[in-house]
């Protein structure tokens, strides 16, 4: 998919999960040209929701790019929070219901990524380290830069099919992995 990808849009709640996105889009082959980020919330509300708000929006988008100018994909990523990852999902679902847009079907370019309390969990994971998904405090201490960039790396790597996971390797990382294949 990401050879025939023009538009990347990337709805994130928070700059590290905006960062863990672009560096697996460019570990994929994409270059940044093509790449637009909706504007992160900052203080002003909550991420995952600032994210349900914004999803109907950057969906129409997306779907509006399609066939008309250029190919599009759409990659959401927000935290389930205090919900289970399939309950935020069906959060987000249930946004575009109540705008009267249709469901996302299985072949649209639209990829999800939903982890647990905070996508530092996945980084974390992702470079060797034994992490709870639950553990509400797992973003302390804070990933630099350089984490999320090498992070992204193994995830690129676990995304590909034959690859073999870890016991460091988070539930709700495992349930993502194929939505990541399916960036690049």
């Amino acid at each position: 998919m990401a050879d025939r990808i023009a538009n990347v849009i990337i709805l994130a709640e928070d700059k590290e999960h905006e960062n863990l996105v672009k560096r697996y889009l460019q570990r994929a082959g994409h270059n940044d040209r093509g790449i637009r980020t909706v504007a992160l919330p900052g203080n002003r509300q909550s991420g995952s929701q600032y994210v349900r708000e914004q999803f109907p929006r950057q969906v129409k988008e997306c779907r509006g790019t399609l066939g008309r100018r250029a190919s599009c994909l759409l990659i959401v990523i927000t935290d389930a929070d205090n919900l289970t990852v399939v309950d935020r999902e069906r959060t987000l679902h249930d946004e575009l219901k109540q705008t009267t847009h249709e469901p996302i079907g299985p072949s649209e370019p639209i990829v999800v990524l939903i982890p647990k309390w905070q996508v530092e969990t996945w980084v974390k994971c992702a470079l060797g380290q034994i992490v709870s998904e639950d553990d509400r405090n797992s973003d302390r201490p804070p990933v630099d830069a350089d984490e999320i960039k090498q992070a992204a790396r193994t995830i690129f790597d676990w995304a590909r099919p034959s690859a073999q996971l870890p016991a460091t390797c988070v539930p709700s990382l495992v349930r993502a992995l194929p939505r990541w294949r399916k960036i690049g």
